[in-house]
Formats: structure tokens, C-alpha cells, sequence
């Protein structure tokens, strides 16, 4: 039990971010969906490591210079996967077509005009949240946000539908079942409620679902479910509002 456990996690970890897992795993439906509840703990991973950038920089660089670089190593930890995601989703629903049309768009390797703006902003608004933290203790929220937010993920897993027959998402998509997104959600709330408290935390994780949520809803309205991108693309829209929320209220 406890080595398929493990097993799944690190199939996740191998999945979901650029960290050498260089092993043989199994690679069945089942994996992928006991995995996905996991997903707070690789978001751990990816903050913690990111917190320990932002700890570190700040003690010998300008605020600036360690917000950057903690917006750079997420973006290497995971291969850029969500953002390109995120770029793919807006250069496809912001192109004025038909349901096929849009699929078609995503899938090309090109990028255009509104992927381009959506990457920029994406950044844009991560570092200047992390420039725009008051105190260095506040930095906790480096850490909280990709779990936050990998947790909204498996909540999407769980009540999407594909809208595609193929495709990476499809691994999660329906797959994932609410079970698995209550363990995730749960898992959560033990990382960061120590991290923000209680009341900030339960405060991130109702906005993150309310993303999730109306996200869910815009991408059926426009193309009758979920992609592996639109799945990147919530990620990120999920990581901002976390982010940008946490500022309001602290």
C-alpha cells in the first residue's frame, strides 16, 4: 500500500514538474487518479523550494532581484507547463471561432497575440505580488500558493467533463472523482493553515473554488469542457488570485 503511495506520488512529480524522477513507474488510469490527490504535496515541493530562493535572495539582493528569480524557478520547476497552458487557452478563446476552431487553435505550437499578453501578465502580476509582500514573514504565502492551488486543481478534475476524445488532460479529467479532491482539499488546508492561519486560509481556499468554479463554467460555455491546457491555464488564474487576494486582506 504504502509503495503505491508512493509510487503514485512520484508518478505525479514526474508528471507535473521538470524534477528528476528518472524512473520506470506505472502509468495506469488508476495511478493517475490515486496520484492527482497528491498534488498539494508536488505544489509543497514547488513553493518550498521557491520560499528557500525568496529566503535566501532577499538577504543579499534587492527585493526586486529575489522576486524575479522566485517567478523564474517556477517556471523551471514545472517546464513552464501551466503557463503554456494558460497561452494556448487565451490564444484559442479569444480568437472569436467555433468550438472545433478553438481546439484547432490550442493545439498549434505557435504562439499569437493573446497568449503572449496572457504569459506577460501572468508574470507580471506574480512578481509584483512578491515585490508587493510587506515583511519577509509574510513570504509564507510563496509556499501556500501552489498548493492552494494544485488543490483547485483536482477540484476541476473532479467536476469536468473532457472536451476532447484525446489528450493529456484526459488522464485527470473525469477520471479524478470527488473523493480524491475532498483528500486533496483536506491536505491543503493542513499546509497553509499553519502557514497563514485559519482564517486567511479558509479565505484563499473559497476564492480558489470560485475560480475554479466560473472557469469550469466559461470553458464548457466555449468549448463544452476541459483541456489539458484550460486545466494549466486555471492553475495560473488560480495562483494569481490567491496571490493578489492574500495582499488585500493581510
Amino acid at each position: 500500500m504504502i509503495k503505491n503511495i508512493l509510487s503514485d506520488f512520484l508518478l505525479m512529480v514526474q508528471f507535473m514538474t521538470r524534477l528528476p524522477v528518472n524512473l520506470s513507474l506505472p502509468c495506469e488510469s488508476r495511478n493517475f487518479k490515486r496520484g492527482a490527490s497528491m498534488l498539494p504535496l508536488v505544489g509543497l515541493i514547488i513553493g518550498g523550494l521557491q520560499w528557500v530562493v525568496f529566503f535566501l535572495a532577499v538577504k543579499a539582493l534587492p527585493l526586486k532581484a529575489a522576486a524575479a528569480l522566485v517567478v523564474l524557478l517556477g517556471v523551471l520547476l514545472t517546464g513552464a507547463l501551466h503557463i503554456d497552458g494558460l497561452g494556448d487557452t487565451c490564444d484559442g478563446f479569444y480568437a472569436f471561432k467555433g468550438r472545433e476552431k478553438i481546439i484547432e487553435i490550442m493545439k498549434d505550437s505557435r504562439i499569437g497575440t493573446y497568449a503572449c499578453l496572457a504569459i506577460v501578465f501572468d508574470i507580471l502580476l506574480k512578481y509584483s505580488g512578491i515585490t508587493s509582500l510587506p515583511s519577509l514573514n509574510k513570504g509564507m504565502i510563496i509556499i501556500a500558493v501552489p498548493v492552494i492551488s494544485r488543490a483547485a486543481q483536482v477540484f476541476l478534475f473532479s467536476i469536468g467533463n473532457t472536451a476532447k476524445s484525446t489528450g493529456s488532460g484526459n488522464l485527470f479529467i473525469g477520471n479524478v472523482g470527488k473523493s480524491e479532491a475532498l483528500i486533496a482539499l483536506a491536505m491543503a488546508m493542513l499546509i497553509t493553515a499553519p502557514l497563514l492561519g485559519i482564517k486567511v486560509a479558509s479565505l484563499l481556499f473559497i476564492a480558489a473554488v470560485a475560480v475554479t468554479l466560473s472557469f469550469n463554467y466559461y470553458c464548457v460555455k466555449k468549448i463544452g469542457g476541459l483541456t489539458g491546457d484550460t486545466l494549466g491555464a486555471n492553475n495560473e488564474l488560480v495562483e494569481i488570485v490567491v496571490l493578489l487576494m492574500y495582499l488585500a486582506i493581510i
